[in-house]
């Protein structure tokens, strides 16, 4: 990285030794700021819930790094944080694997809801569960590696406090808005559980009133309405949020370059219902590129490089929201190397259609009964040692699967 747009004053020019003193600090600050920016802009990667490859670039690619058989493998956690019920829920659960002969990032994608037999719980809640522990990241890099059959290396796991916080620390950041957009459903931070009046109960269903509510027989909890009606929709996305409409607000965005602070970058790239073509993936894809680029040159600038108010404020937001293995020296590294990523593959490891499974399988994981699992939503590998999973991400990684032929079978059906 070179200075060469660092002006010295006329003052600094005529005093030569401490021109060179302020050139050494900002040289000794370097390897700091790099490490800042990899995890503001992994910040920004799990807060989308979705892959980037602008951010895989700040991540991967190096020979110095542990490994197996050429592949370095690092698993990606985003949770909500703060002080409500379920904070150290893992709601984004990626694993990327980057070969390092070919320079090309796999990254897999496993669904909260995946039913993990040895610890009769969600995917979502084992970082959780290895806290009480007291080996929060060991549990989950064990847990995880088993699911995809792959040594996990590193795990980086932050909250999207951590973002919002560390783009006010910077003063905020410049983003250019192309399409306006409107979002009447973006999530209200603390809401999440909010019933809006409604009523949650457990209840028992014979089989004559579960068929009249085209339900399951048996225990299972139900919304029900301030009418006294049973709301057996409330757990479909598309259909339940009209029993919550308080969880909600209204977001909105106009065209043009716009400075934003922390909370509006959030919505800026979390939004997924936005007008004006803007909820689909690829759209907020490209919001979240956009952000990534301003907090990287905001961090990277000499305006930012010489104010160690600013930057004593990051290390402090990012140390708080940030639980990783991964070293100081690592990530510089890993920064450093990353412009030898070549390309980016992505997959969805999940229940929808599949193509290349053996014993004629159709997907990789199945949506089961509800009541089996006390009424919660789930998904289930159809191997309980999840050699199914194991075998297609193999697969996958040996080139015998192609991004394009994964996402074949799914592209028919839609």
């Amino acid at each position: 990285m070179q200075f060469k747009s660092l002006k010295l004053s006329k003052n600094e020019k005529d005093n030569p030794i401490k021109a060179r003193k302020v050139k050494k600090v900002i040289k000794k600050l370097v390897p700091v700021i790099l490490v800042i920016a990899i995890l503001s802009a992994l910040a920004i990667f799990l807060t989308t819930l979705s892959g980037s490859y602008s951010v895989i670039n700040y991540i991967f690619s190096g020979n110095n790094l542990r490994s197996t058989n050429n592949r370095v493998n690092i698993l990606l956690l985003g949770i909500a944080g703060g002080t409500h019920d379920g904070r150290d829920l893992t709601d984004t659960i990626m694993v990327a694997s980057y070969n390092l002969k070919t320079n090309q990032v796999y990254l897999f994608s496993i669904p909260r809801d995946l039913w993990l037999p040895e610890l009769k719980s969600k995917a979502n809640a084992v970082y959780e569960i290895g806290l009480s522990q007291n080996n929060g990241l060991g549990l989950v890099k064990v847990i995880m590696g088993n699911v995809v059959g792959l040594p996990i290396h590193y795990v980086l796991r932050i909250d999207f406090r951590g973002f919002v916080q560390a783009i006010d620390a910077i003063g905020g950041v410049e983003v250019l808005v192309e399409k306006p957009f409107d979002d009447y459903l973006y999530p209200i931070q603390g809401k999440e559980n909010d019933l809006c009046g409604n009523e949650e109960k457990e209840m028992d269903f014979n089989e004559g009133d579960a068929k009249k509510l085209n339900i399951d027989p048996g225990k299972r909890k139900v919304l029900i309405l301030p009418d006294g009606q049973i709301a057996t929709d409330s757990a479909i996305e598309e259909r339940g949020i009209k029993y919550y409409s308080c969880r909600y607000e209204h977001i909105s965005f106009e065209k043009g370059n716009i400075k934003m602070g922390g909370a509006v970058a959030l919505a800026f790239v979390r939004s997924r219902h936005g007008t004006n073509d803007e909820g689909s993936d690829f759209a907020r894809s490209k919001r979240q590129q956009k952000v990534i680029e301003g907090v990287r040159n905001k961090i990277l600038s000499v305006e930012t490089l010489v104010d160690p108010q600013k930057i004593s404020e990051l290390i402090k937001v990012l140390g708080k929201s940030i639980d990783t293995d991964i070293s100081i020296k690592e990530a510089a590294e890993f920064y450093k190397l990353s412009k030898k990523l070549d390309k980016t593959h992505s997959f969805v490891l999940d229940d929808s259609p599949k193509i290349n499974l053996p014993n004629d399988r159709r997907s990789l994981l199945i949506h089961p009964p509800s009541k089996d699992y006390g009424g919660a939503y789930v998904l289930i590998s159809q191997d309980d040692d999840f050699s199914i999973v194991q075998g297609y991400v193999r697969k996958v990684l040996t080139g015998e699967i192609t991004e394009y032929e994964a996402t074949a079978a799914a592209r028919i059906r839609n």
